[in-house]
């Protein structure tokens, strides 16, 4: 159940005041991105045709799916590259291997929803460093990735968006985090990835897609200051400022550090589109205001996103004003994460507090559920909408119909949106109650599904709005 924040209306003859327009928000599109890739590429046709449904019901507009190179390479398991293997070459994969990528891409784009792919993950023989366990993500060969990376554009002529890597700046996708040379700490995880990002876009290019939306990033939130450097995963700031070869202060690294870090020389600006990043708290489970430690980004201080990104382009290593996506976030349960899982009602209106923040901010544009299903194993995250049994969290309808309200004045400000708009306007019933409820305002929407507006007076109870045969939670001010 939703907490409850009842307070006793008042008699009938209480006036709700008139309904006037909250000050404009810059009228834009918010895409919905969903990241399921358990269901949607390795639990078989059936689960994956069904979520793709619930998706485009729910108003997602964009699939994100991590394109698991080890997954498709030939003998991914080998330190030896095959004989004669051309990586550049679709064809030269095994048959079968990129039958699910391919059930994906024709099955959501005949849902009407876009695809970004973010490739990841070498087979052992494109590592180059560690034991068996780890070379997927150890020193990955930048010439490797590039021959995939032309393969997958080739294989896929209808994706045109794209981003590089998942979580560089964090142990579990890319090692060594960190060097120690010449008696200092290196970022050698930024390195590699600046290198990575090269060579995909080369790969692309070469696929005939250097005109697509190319992207980087996919950072994780936070980083870590203990442990093993080759595992002290870096926060996001030092880790784009060392991607873009800057000092803390947005300034060009210099002398021995420069060569340490492959910086030397001009920097060749990268031709990329946009920036994508994993705004969580910290374990998933902490509110969206929460504040994060240094150098760390998450939904509650998307100006230090903004801050770092800028400092790249003054410094002419990125195009200016580039877009934010968040392609990964939600909030894990309890049940079944009885550890770092929250409340279900909780869920459900961080879900929704998180996508208010988020249409504050110009440059977000666009908003992340990662997943559709809670994951088979308890480890992993679980902030599905859907218990793994298939049953649906309040989470599932609070996505559909995000609803934040909050005081203005003496009344409230109701904001909402009908998530599944499909780009044209709809008419909501804003309403006001506590066991019954009765309408106070029809409200338009914008052409992406938004409402903000004010309620004059405030009777001090909860709030909903309709849209058809869908009703959004139970809102209070600030819940």
């Amino acid at each position: 159940m939703l907490k409850k924040l009842l307070v006793t209306l008042a008699s009938s003859s209480l006036l709700i005041g008139a309904a006037a327009a909250a000050p404009a928000h810059a009228s834009r599109s918010q895409e919905s991105v969903f990241q399921d890739d358990t269901a949607l590429i390795f639990s078989g046709d059936g689960t994956r045709q069904r979520t793709l449904d619930q998706i485009k019901s729910l108003g997602g507009t964009t699939i994100h799916s991590l394109v698991f190179w080890n997954s498709i390479a030939p003998d991914r398991d080998s330190k030896r590259k095959p004989a004669g293997f051309d990586g550049s070459n679709p064809d030269a994969y095994p048959p079968g291997a990129w039958d699910q990528y391919d059930a994906l891409v024709s099955e959501a784009q005949a849902r009407g929803l876009q695809i970004i792919f973010s490739p990841v993950r070498a087979p052992a023989w494109a590592g180059r460093c560690g034991g068996l366990s780890i070379r997927n993500h150890c020193n990955p060969n930048p010439r490797e990735y590039q021959a995939f990376l032309t393969a997958l554009g080739r294989r896929y002529p209808t994706v045109h968006r794209w981003s590089f890597w998942n979580e560089p700046n964090q142990a579990g996708w890319l090692q060594p985090q960190q060097v120690r040379k010449h008696g200092r700490n290196v970022p050698q995880a930024a390195v590699m990835y600046r290198n990575l990002v090269r060579a995909g876009i080369a790969g692309l290019r070469a696929a005939g897609h250097g005109g697509d939306q190319l992207m980087i990033g996919e950072t994780a939130p936070l980083g870590h200051t203990t442990g093993a450097l080759s595992r002290r995963s870096l926060a996001p700031v030092p880790f784009y400022q060392a991607v873009f070869c800057l000092d803390s202060r947005g300034h060009s690294v210099r002398g021995r550090l420069a060569r340490d870090m492959g910086c030397r020389g001009r920097y060749a600006k990268l031709p990329i589109k946009g920036i994508t990043h994993h705004p969580y708290n910290r374990g998933g489970s902490q509110p969206p205001t929460a504040r994060p430690g240094s150098g760390e980004i998450t939904i509650a201080n998307l100006s230090r996103l903004s801050s770092v990104i800028n400092q790249g382009a003054r410094a002419h290593r990125i195009p200016a004003r580039l877009p934010f996506y968040f392609t990964e976030f939600g909030f894990q349960t309890n049940p079944p994460d009885r550890i770092f899982g929250i409340s279900l009602a909780r869920q459900a209106r961080w879900i929704n507090e998180s996508d208010y923040i988020a249409w504050h901010n110009s440059r977000v544009r666009a908003v992340a559920q990662y997943e559709m299903f809670d994951d088979p194993q308890l480890a992993a995250f679980q902030t599905g909408l859907r218990f793994k049994n298939g049953k649906a969290k309040p989470s599932y309808g609070a996505y559909r119909l995000p609803i934040w309200v909050t005081r203005s004045g003496s009344g409230v400000r109701v904001w909402g949106w009908v998530r599944p708009a499909g780009g044209s306007p709809q008419t909501v019933q804003i309403q006001n109650g506590q066991k019954k409820f009765r309408t106070v305002k029809t409200a338009r929407t914008d052409s992406h599904g938004f409402f903000d507006v004010r309620i004059g007076r405030k009777p001090g109870s909860k709030w909903r709005f309709l849209w058809g045969k869908f009703r959004s939670r139970q809102a209070g001010i600030g819940t």
